[in-house]
């Protein structure tokens, strides 16, 4: 059998795939409510993702189609993102019926997940650049859409000022590439930009710059934390298959900025930690269910780009997507965030009291974990959160008034299961291309300092929250997560066209 020519027929079959997907959800532009044409397109969409689930499996790699250079790790993610846009569409089709841009909505969603997922098949540099700016604008027209709402508008053109830098730089990476290589494959001009000293340092710091931006991090995160006034089935794509593109593209050039020295990589490592810092801290002062799920996306970009600083490139690829899955997940269902009308008027139990049991069972924990491989710096920082997750798990069974071993036995079981998936998803990833070299010791010890300081501080401002710093640090936080006031309505317009629509039907 010539398997060469089957991974080009499965290529073929995938672009091919990818324009009925398109034409089908252009198609549904007039509409304003589901129809067969809604089914139609759901079907392109669920082809899309067999077929790369298909090329994953036979391993269509080697072969070339034009600007598309399939890998392993190219067909994981168009999987990944095509099963993704599958369940946001299919959410969509009910619960943005009556919208009156329902079937831009479909559109433009086609339209932004095909150059996500095309991003990640490219082996010439400038459809690669072509693809991320097809990306981050149709981000922006989704933002956009509903164009009576006079804060999604404002949203909107903040978050095009934001994403500018991540668009510019990634025009400005792939030119070098294409100058060091002398060819436009992106490949080979990683490999040859990785080569140029002075030219890799300049890369590495515009790679830094265009991960913050894309990821939504500090100092461009304002974009993000004001997302949450854009509806929910662009929220789930958002933060769950284009948010996360920043760590990719930093494991796609891994070589450049392994080039670059340590300064981008240190630079990357204290900004991404500054939105850990600011993300975590908003999910504590903040009320809204949806902005403390944002807030909750850039503290998790936050620690992938860490992960990315350190070298632990399959690891950051594994968190993404498992977050991703995870985030999307809990925005599609946060309709349930608001309690019952019994569960909301049951008092809240008391505090419970303070104890130095927890802390010495997360201490005891993370000296088990690390023991056996005390130079693998990833281990230390992964020891370092699972231990503050065993610390909280006996903190809560001390509160329970029975079956205390029972829920540790349970929880210690649970964890064991996603520690030994995890690893397995790691192997899984690095055996398709991702680099899974040991990560830079010096930085891991210098990320796990880091969280452990940030999660001291924040222990410190609970147990003392009456003090002069824990009340400076909450106003703080609160001015850096709370909305702008373009941001938000009081009132908002569009609602009112639909009060006049809904009378005159």
């Amino acid at each position: 059998m010539d398997f060469a020519a089957v991974h080009q027929a499965v290529s073929l079959v995938w672009m091919l795939a990818w324009i009925v997907a398109s034409m089908t959800g252009a198609l549904l532009w007039p509409l304003r409510e589901p129809s067969r044409r809604i089914r139609m397109h759901l079907a392109s969409l669920c082809l899309v993702s067999l077929v790369s689930m298909l090329g994953l499996v036979t391993g269509a790699i080697g072969v070339r189609l034009g600007p598309l250079h399939p890998t392993g790790l190219g067909w994981a993610i168009s999987s990944y993102i095509s099963a993704l846009g599958l369940v946001v569409q299919t959410f969509s089709a009910r619960h943005l019926a009556g919208d009156e841009r329902y079937g831009s909505y479909f559109a433009w969603m086609t339209w932004t997940l095909f150059f996500a997922s095309a991003a990640w098949m490219a082996g010439d540099a400038w459809f690669f650049a072509a693809c991320w700016v097809g990306m981050d604008a149709g981000l922006i027209r989704l933002i956009a859409m509903q164009r009576r709402s006079r804060a999604a508008q404002a949203v909107a053109r903040m978050t095009w000022a934001r994403l500018a830098p991540s668009m510019a730089g990634v025009l400005l990476l792939c030119g070098m590439a294409a100058w060091a290589g002398r060819s436009p494959s992106l490949d080979t001009g990683i490999r040859a930009l990785a080569a140029h000293p002075h030219a890799s340092l300049v890369a590495g710091l515009l790679l830094g710059t265009v991960a913050l931006a894309q990821a939504g991090n500090w100092p461009f995160g304002r974009w993000l934390l004001d997302s949450a006034v854009t509806p929910t089935p662009v929220s789930a794509l958002m933060h769950a298959g284009l948010v996360n593109a920043g760590g990719l593209l930093l494991a796609k050039f891994a070589p450049v900025l392994a080039a670059a020295g340590p300064f981008p990589r240190a630079l990357l490592l204290a900004f991404a930690w500054l939105s850990v810092v600011t993300g975590t801290g908003a999910i504590l002062v903040q009320a809204d269910y949806k902005r403390q799920l944002v807030a909750s996306t850039m503290a998790q970009m936050g620690l992938m780009l860490m992960e990315c600083a350190m070298g632990a490139y399959a690891v950051a690829i594994v968190h993404l997507v498992l977050h991703g899955i995870f985030k999307a997940s809990l925005f599609l269902k946060s309709g349930y965030a608001v309690p019952a009308p019994e569960d909301a008027l049951v008092p809240p139990s008391p505090q419970p009291k303070r104890s130095l049991w927890p802390a010495v069972a997360g201490t005891l924990f993370l000296l088990a974990y690390v023991a056996p491989h005390p130079a693998d710096g990833m281990r230390l920082l992964s020891g370092l959160l699972l231990a503050a997750g065993c610390a909280i798990a006996v903190r809560l069974a001390a509160d329970l008034q029975a079956g205390r071993w029972l829920g540790l036995a349970a929880v210690a079981a649970a964890a064991g299961a996603a520690e030994g998936v995890r690893a397995a998803l790691v192997r899984a990833i690095a055996s398709l291309g991702a680099s899974n070299a040991h990560p830079d010791w010096a930085f891991a010890v210098l990320a796990a300092a880091l969280v452990a300081l940030q999660a001291f501080a924040f222990a410190w401002w609970r147990w003392r929250p009456d003090t002069n710093g824990a009340m400076l640090a909450y106003a703080w936080l609160v001015h850096l997560s709370d909305p702008r006031p373009a941001s938000v309505e009081a009132q908002p317009t569009s609602l009112k066209q639909l009060v006049k629509e809904a009378i005159l039907k």
